[in-house]
């Protein structure tokens, strides 16, 4: 019979492994609810969130806590204290996007990366075509599913930045308070005719010109994670 040390040499598992999963998972949990993971291991990795969340583990007849995570940050237990379950929490009035690694084994992540870069920054075409409507929106997307120009599905995770160009010769754009029906009311920039602007800002804007379409090209930036659904 084969010893241990000889069915390593030969790539064969010795008998008495058992085959254990791990597996990434990206998903939204909604405003103020708590989102159940039916999925076994020893241990999880935030490898990413638009904000805090709150994780419990719990197995058959042991139920855990809700601890706090944020990217970076998690929890490993003997294989003797397993879950069979994790639950993920939301408690703010927002959406949370979070990627989550789960399972039996230790997750490497050696990268000596600037926090910020980690995930892509994908640009949404707020508004790419010009005087195609007489009010633009500016919503933010942070925790929220949306589709890039090129049809590419994305989790966005935060805001990076909001991009205005504004081709008309004569017109000068405000970006406004969201809701704004006026061209002149309070707003947070200028777009002087023929120039753009970028505002690195979260919440929600619009831009009026009180009447007739807009002519302007409006983008946002955010940080992303691709998202798993078709």
């Amino acid at each position: 019979m084969s010893t241990p040390a000889q069915l390593a040499v030969t790539g064969i598992a010795p008998r008495g492994i058992r085959a254990k999963a791990s597996q990434v998972i990206t998903n939204v949990v909604a405003a103020n609810s708590t989102l159940p993971l039916r999925v076994s291991g020893s241990e999880f990795y935030v490898l990413a969130a638009s904000t805090q969340i709150n994780i419990r583990p719990s197995a058959a007849g042991s139920v855990g806590i809700f601890d706090s995570f944020t990217t970076g940050t998690g929890k490993r237990f003997g294989e003797i204290n397993a879950f069979e379950m994790i639950e993920v929490q939301n408690t703010n009035a927002f959406p949370v996007v979070f990627s989550i690694f789960v399972g039996w084994d230790d997750y490497i992540d050696k990268r000596l990366i600037v926090a910020s870069n980690v995930n892509p920054q994908v640009a949404y075409p707020t508004y790419p075509t010009p005087n195609a409507a007489n009010n633009i929106n500016i919503t933010d997307l942070s925790g929220q599913q949306f589709t890039d120009i090129n049809g590419n599905k994305w989790y966005a995770m935060n805001r990076v930045a909001i991009l205005v160009f504004n081709p008309d010769a004569g017109v000068t754009l405000n970006v406004q308070k969201a809701g704004s029906v006026v061209a002149n009311g309070p707003a947070v920039g200028i777009v002087y005719p023929q120039t753009s602007l970028r505002l690195d800002i979260s919440g929600n804007y619009c831009i009026n010109v009180g009447g007739g379409n807009i002519n302007a090209v409006v983008t946002e930036i955010y940080n992303s994670v691709v998202s798993p659904t078709p």
